[in-house]
């Protein structure tokens, strides 16, 4: 399952405060990597706290495999991935802090909060060689563990992933900063 395999990672990018209730978008980017090599890169927009984050996830380029940073992005914008996926966080999110949240944002929209809370309470704890990680994926754990692995180059988030939380981020500032929105 490892050979010539393109992953990519999908994060989103900065946004201030301000932009909270739906009153501004970030970036949302993809990374694809063919083994140790950046083969392209993908950005669209995303509402904060909006409702288009799956949306703009499925226009995105991407490769055979996508880890994502989460399942909330934007605030309390939130992806559905179709397949292929492998949903990654690098430390155990606090699950009933998040549901509390998610109540609140989302209060008379039950299935929205219970998307995201069945994905939380279905991570599974996998030991890497940088150390513990909590995954939801829909592919083999054991494919997943070498998928992760192999793109840990630096630390413990995939490469794809911690490229694609640069790109966003760094296009977010540099938006701001030039047009005062994105």
């Amino acid at each position: 399952m490892m050979r010539n395999l393109l992953v990519s990672g999908v994060d989103d990018g900065f946004f201030p405060i301000k932009f909270k209730g739906k009153k501004g978008k970030t970036v949302l980017s993809s990374v694809t990597y063919d083994d140790k090599r950046v083969v392209y890169i993908d950005l669209n927009r995303i509402t904060v706290d909006g409702n288009d984050g799956t949306d703009a996830f499925r226009t995105l380029r991407k490769g055979d495999i996508t880890i994502l940073d989460g399942v909330i992005y934007a605030g309390f914008n939130y992806i559905t991935p179709d397949q292929n996926y492998i949903i990654f966080y690098s430390s155990r999110p606090n699950i009933e802090k998040i549901k509390e949240a998610l109540i609140k944002h989302f209060y008379n929209e039950n299935e929205k909060i219970s998307y995201v809370v069945n994905i939380l309470n279905g991570l599974s704890r996998i030991t890497t060689k940088w150390g513990d990680v909590f995954i939801y994926t829909d592919l083999k754990i054991q494919d997943a563990v070498k998928i992760i692995e192999k793109y840990q180059f630096f630390s413990i988030r995939p490469e794809p992933l911690r490229t694609a939380h640069i790109i966003s981020s760094s296009v977010a500032r540099f938006l701001l900063n030039k047009h005062n929105s994105l």
